[in-house]
């Protein structure tokens, strides 16, 4: 149990490295709609 744990987390790992290196993005769509929010709230700053 303790190895199949060990190696689950390595796999986990080697992923999220992957991911990281090829610039996926799993939350893309949603913080590029936030940004444009926050900007456009910018403009009505008093």
């Amino acid at each position: 149990m303790i190895k199949a744990n060990w190696l689950a987390g390595l796999l986990a790992l080697a992923l999220f490295s992957t991911a990281q290196y090829q610039g996926w993005n799993l939350f893309g769509h949603e913080g590029s709609s936030q940004t444009a929010r926050a900007v456009a709230g910018r403009g009505h700053h008093k």
